[in-house]
């Protein structure tokens, strides 16, 4: 369910480039939010690691390395979710939403957000939104029960553009 705080959502959130990204999108699009999206990559150790924080905890660190190639190039939603749902006790990542960056994000700026699990968050389903907020990150945390449903409702499942 939601973090032990309470809370819907537990940032900070994965960040997932599913096409290659130029350096400054990736840096954008990571920083985001006060870094509340971690820019993925396969190593679970490079992660955020679960520690107390009374501020909480972020996700990375600018700047991002200008020789940074994400390793989820080509892959899809369901993918990425699996290696969000395989992870480490010990990483402390929220473990049912995570952002992705699509051909549509590095045209448009956008992020697309993904949630893993029905309104329950229980199951494996993948459902995707096109967010052209400001603060995606800030909507995750924001999210409560039912708000998701709610958007998914309006604007309709998005399929990530590789």
């Amino acid at each position: 369910m939601g973090s032990v705080s309470g809370l819907w959502t537990h940032p900070p959130f994965a960040l997932f480039s599913l096409v290659d990204l130029s350096h400054q999108r990736a840096h954008d699009g990571s920083t985001v939010d006060a870094w509340w999206f971690y820019l993925a990559v396969y190593d679970y150790a490079l992660a955020p690691q679960k520690k107390y924080d009374p501020l909480g905890q972020e996700g990375t660190i600018v700047p991002v390395d200008p020789y940074f190639k994400s390793p989820f190039i080509g892959q899809n939603q369901f993918r990425v979710a699996q290696w969000l749902e395989n992870k480490p006790k010990s990483v402390d990542l929220d473990s049912h939403f995570f952002g992705i960056l699509d051909k549509q994000a590095e045209k448009s700026g956008k992020v697309v957000l993904c949630r893993i699990g029905d309104a329950h968050l229980k199951g494996h389903v993948v459902t995707c939104l096109l967010w052209d907020g400001d603060t995606p990150t800030l909507t995750l945390g924001g999210t409560e029960f039912g708000d998701w449903d709610e958007i998914l409702r309006s604007q309709g499942n998005y399929t990530p553009e590789l």
